[in-house]
Formats: structure tokens, sequence, C-alpha cells
């Protein structure tokens, strides 16, 4: 008996190391994306549904044509690996990651709360400087539109990362060093009551 095939990995996913699965994901969601940034949810929907059922009428209709001229078996069918394909989501999954999103749903909370009520002046003064910067990006894009820039990047950049390792590393690092500059000066700026804890090393 041939062995089933793994799933494959989302980080290999994103790494195109198996390209002629990655297209097609990448390349359906894309255009699905755009379409809807011209086209009504209903209208992608509907056509979409309706590409699909075309496809899959030509595909039978194939088959039947191959069969009565001979050229492959009787039982030939070019959608059977689709149709072998399980949508039904396993009960025990739910139940073994409920718990985790649970508390992820609370700690997001939590930290919602400590933010906007001033718990730590510096994080809740860095949340307003990204939200203020978000009304910026707002007002040059909406939200499919960053959705659709998220997607391509995905695909892209894990890849372009692999490629040019060492010097993305670099220019990070360096990205990295001088936000830690510009927030020890803020820090300093601040009056001493408002200032973070610092931790104390141990001996």
């Amino acid at each position: 008996m041939a062995e089933t095939a793994a799933p494959m990995s989302a980080t290999a996913l994103l790494h195109w190391q198996e390209p002629m699965l990655t297209a097609p994901i990448f390349g359906s969601v894309l255009v699905a994306l755009v379409s809807l940034a011209y086209c009504s949810l209903l209208s992608v929907t509907s056509y979409t549904a309706l590409l699909l059922l075309t496809a899959v009428a030509v595909a039978k209709v194939y088959a039947f044509v191959m069969v009565k001229a001979g050229k492959v078996e009787e039982g030939f069918d070019p959608l059977a690996k689709v149709a072998a394909v399980s949508l039904s989501v396993p009960e025990d999954l739910v139940t073994a990651h409920a718990p985790c999103l649970t508390g992820a749903v609370n700690a997001a909370l939590a930290r919602a709360k400590a933010l906007f009520l001033l718990t730590s002046p510096v994080d809740t003064l860095k949340f307003g400087l990204c939200l203020y910067l978000l009304t910026f990006l707002g007002a040059w894009f909406n939200a499919l539109t960053l959705v659709t820039l998220a997607w391509v990047a995905a695909f892209t950049l894990p890849k372009l990362y692999l490629n040019n390792q060492a010097a993305v590393d670099e220019v990070v690092a360096k990205v990295v060093g001088q936000v830690e500059e510009v927030k020890a000066k803020v820090v300093e700026a601040l009056p001493a009551a408002m200032r973070p804890p610092v931790a104390k090393k141990e001996e």
C-alpha cells in the first residue's frame, strides 16, 4: 500500500519548496483579493463558484469522451485526488487548540486594558504613536489593499530573506540598534515617576 503524503507545512509553503502547490494557492487567493477591490463580495463569490462548477463539468465531459474513445480505462476520473481530500474539521483538533485560543484572547484583552489605562506610560506612548502612524496608513490604503499587500509579502519576503539572509540580518541589526537608542532617549526625557522599573542584574 502506498504511503499517504504528509501535509505540507506553512513554512515550506511560504518558502516555495513545492512551487506546483504554492503557486496555485498564492495565485488563487491573490486573484480573489484583487477581484474584491473592483467587485462586490457577492459577485466574486458567485463568479468563483460558477468558475469551479464549469471546470468540474469540463473535467467530467473530458473523462467521458476519453473513456468512450477508448483512450483511458473505464472509471477514469481526473478529479479523484480532489474528491479524496477531506474537508471535515476534527473535533479533537478544535478541543486541543481551544485553551490556546482562549489564553491568547485573554492575554490580548489584558494587554489592551493595561495600555488604555496607562499602567505602563512608556508602552502606552509607543502604542499611541503606532495608532497615530496607522491613521496615515489608513489614509493611503484601505483594509483590503493592506490584506492584499500582506498576502503578497507573506509569499515573497521569506524567500527573499533566505536568498539574502546575511545582508538582511546586518540591516535589521542596525535598525534595531537605532530604535533602542531612540527608546532610551525617550525614557530619559520622561519624569522619574513615569519611567519603567529597571531590572536589577544578578550578582
